[in-house]
């Protein structure tokens, strides 16, 4: 009989347990959150490594990517911020080319950048989509990765790359 009252009791607490954890997962979920690393933000500074891939006569050419960019940001919008200067360069396979402009827009809701930049004298322009990952690594960094395809007066490129984004 002793058993009996005990299963009882302990039936009875493991379902009070969970109705307690569910309601409180429900109330976590109703209320609305912005966790957006880009809220109240005015500058991205963005600094990447990767590879740059051009296909050639008969191969394909890989060669080294460094991205260095400064985005400044404009009033934040209902679900996204436009990009309103850019400046920085890019580096693939030891040829540097300098941002001459920039258009771009942040959408908040995914933390994705996308950006068109206009290189140099026109010889160069690249659409990038760079997504920013919500691990923090301290002061204001945060994880990128991207991808993207750079046109150039010889051909076109795909780009991939990852490093860290600073906002402030």
């Amino acid at each position: 009989m002793r058993n009996v009252s005990v299963f009882k009791w302990l039936v009875l607490a493991s379902l009070s347990a969970i109705l307690v954890l569910t309601m409180l997962s429900l109330q976590a979920r109703s209320e609305p959150q912005d966790q957006s690393p880009m809220r109240g933000k005015t500058t991205v500074s963005i600094n990447a490594k990767g590879l740059a891939v051009g296909k050639t006569d008969e191969d394909r050419e890989k060669m080294d990517l460094d991205l260095s960019l400064t985005l400044k940001l404009g009033e934040r919008r209902e679900n996204y911020i436009p990009i309103e200067a850019a400046e920085g360069s890019v580096a693939i396979g030891g040829t540097t080319y300098n941002v001459a402009e920039a258009r771009g827009v942040v959408l908040c809701k995914r933390n994705i950048i996308v950006l068109k930049l206009g290189c140099d004298d026109g010889s160069a322009s690249m659409v990038l989509h760079i997504r920013i990952h919500y691990f923090w690594m301290g002061g204001g960094h945060y994880a990128l990765r991207g991808s993207g395809v750079s046109s150039f007066e010889n051909g076109r490129m795909i780009i991939l790359f990852r490093g860290t984004a600073r906002l402030s």
